[in-house]
């Protein structure tokens, strides 16, 4: 049977959400050896070399001449430049329940920006099954994490600035695709943009001790972890995300990334032995309701029936 190339999307969307859904147990373990900025530039910096090595061998090719270069650019500087600062600081100056609770409505948000800047209207059930997922998100994040730390002004400032830019990163990528810009091209400019802004801000942040870039690269868990997150997080991830956004509407991929939650809960519990409860449970149901209610009702479905 051959797929469509909507279904081609859907899967490569899954295949991203699962895969980010570990994204936060290799930051955790990365984290106990590097600052953040420190992980970040390898992550960056690793992706980078990963993807520009077949172009060096003349197994791709980058082609920017006589293209619009300003949404492309744009498009790596809200993510993933200004998002994972958002995220960052967001945690450090709430917590990770709250910031989890707020990260978890970027896909209404995204929705929404869609409707305006792209004309793309989700079905007004699609909405309903949306809140559902986002719903069943918030009530994982009570239910699994601890609040510890305080809710600051800052900090919400902070995490509403991931939000936006998380979801201007996804109109500005639909952008850069009519552009002509490939999967691949957009995928290496976002990871290089990554690796220079995070580069620098982690010589800046070590300035007076460089020894402490070096460092966590004797710890074996650190490497592994960083590996993970450059080859698999943002070198496949990222190239996923990008060909699913060209072949699928915004409401279908974006609400597949609640996912992420449920997959990141699930990790921890089976590697971490992190505590699980029913409610959580209950939750993890209802986060796979919402997304199965949005990719149900898309509007060629509604028309099938």
């Amino acid at each position: 049977m051959t797929l469509t190339k909507h279904t081609k999307a859907i899967l490569a969307a899954l295949g991203v959400y699962f895969i980010w859904g570990f994204t936060f147990l290799a930051s955790s373990v990365a984290q106990r050896s590097a600052s953040p900025m420190v992980l970040l530039m390898y992550r960056f910096d690793i992706a980078s070399i990963l993807l520009l090595l077949p172009v060096l061998v003349g197994r791709k090719s980058i082609r920017l001449k006589g293209k619009k270069l300003l949404p492309l650019l744009m498009m790596g500087v809200c993510e993933p430049v200004i998002y994972f600062i958002g995220e960052q600081y967001g945690i450090k100056y709430t917590n990770s329940s709250f910031a989890g609770i707020c990260i978890s409505v970027i896909p209404l948000v995204t929705m929404f920006m869609a409707a305006i800047f792209l004309k793309e209207k989700p079905q007004p059930i699609q909405w309903l099954f949306s809140i559902v997922s986002i719903g069943g998100v918030i009530a994982i994040s009570i239910f699994t994490s601890e609040a510890g730390g305080s809710i600051t002004a800052k900090g919400v400032l902070w995490l509403v600035l991931a939000i936006v830019t998380a979801a201007a990163y996804v109109i500005l990528n639909r952008v850069s695709s009519s552009g002509s810009f490939t999967v691949f091209e957009r995928t290496v400019i976002i990871q290089i943009e990554g690796a220079v802004f995070f580069t620098v801000s982690a010589l800046f942040e070590n300035i007076n001790d460089l020894r402490s870039l070096i460092v966590p690269c004797t710890q074996p868990s650190f490497f592994v972890a960083v590996l993970y997150l450059a080859l698999f997080a943002s070198v496949i991830g990222y190239t996923l995300q990008n060909y699913a956004l060209d072949n699928a509407p915004v409401a279908n991929i974006t609400t597949l990334n609640a996912l992420v939650t449920v997959i990141s809960v699930i990790a921890g519990v089976v590697i971490l032995h992190e505590p699980f409860s029913i409610k959580a449970a209950v939750a993890m149901v209802v986060v796979l309701a919402g997304i199965w209610g949005v990719q149900r009702f898309t509007p060629e479905q509604l028309k099938k029936t």
